[in-house]
């Protein structure tokens, strides 16, 4: 704001009404800003780390009873069926385009999640593992789903950017849940019959990782300027 703009609204406003608009003018200034942009950002991240940390805090006398039938009919099941079939098909994002590659990106990284995590649980192999074995299993768990959401999303023509910047916004997370998983299996309080415990608390985990992946996306799509003009996906083409 330039002095003749604030000799301008002297002028028109007067004093209070001048001050008033140069504060508003300020305010709006800090809110656009890389640093509030990025403030906003770590304590999102902040939040994520507390949240997750606390589903592995989250256990009393009935989670310590955990049967086979707890884990194989886990939320995360019935919440990644409804954000596929009834959340992402309604998500709008700032072009045509991006909405289709989103959607798109969304519904293979969820599906992914869902065939992987049911292929481990209903093997029911980590039921006879000591808990080097079923860390060392849990953490392949992850890098596998990884790779094939990944796979599957370069196989499906989304964008390299795309990918690159999901996997970017996530690596913190990944990291965290990696961590996670190591001290719940290091962990003598989250001993059980067959590890049943260490799963269920492990795919609490995974469930805010979902949480956190879904929410950050219209972030991450906002966040690329000009790399995806003239691309086309699914009969869109990016303006």
């Amino acid at each position: 704001m330039s002095i003749e703009d604030i000799s301008s609204l002297l002028a028109k406003y007067g004093i209070k009404g001048a001050l008033f608009s140069i504060i508003v003018f300020v305010l709006i200034g800090a809110l656009k800003s890389k640093w509030f942009s990025d403030f906003l950002g770590k304590m999102s991240d902040k939040f994520v780390e507390r949240f997750m940390k606390s589903k592995t805090k989250d256990v009393n006398t009935h989670v310590k009873m955990i049967t086979e039938s707890d884990i194989t009919n886990h939320d995360i099941f019935n919440y990644i069926d409804f954000w596929t079939y009834s959340k992402v098909p309604t998500f709008n994002f700032s072009t045509e385009y991006r909405t289709t590659v989103f959607r798109k990106y969304l519904t293979i990284y969820l599906k992914a999640y869902k065939k992987d995590i049911s292929d481990f649980v209903n093997s029911k192999e980590y039921q006879n593992m000591d808990d080097p074995k079923v860390c060392k299993a849990l953490l392949d768990l992850i890098n596998r789903i990884i790779y094939d959401y990944e796979r599957e999303m370069a196989e499906s023509g989304i964008p390299k950017i795309v990918i690159e910047k999901m996997k970017t916004k996530n690596n913190d997370t990944i990291t965290l849940t990696i961590d996670l998983i190591e001290g719940i299996c290091n962990s003598q309080f989250y001993s059980s019959d067959k590890n049943l415990l260490k799963v269920y608390s492990i795919l609490n985990i995974l469930l805010s990782v979902l949480e956190n992946t879904i929410s950050n996306s219209e972030n991450v799509c906002n966040s690329i300027n000009g790399s995806l003009k003239g691309l086309t996906f699914d009969g869109k083409t990016e303006p």
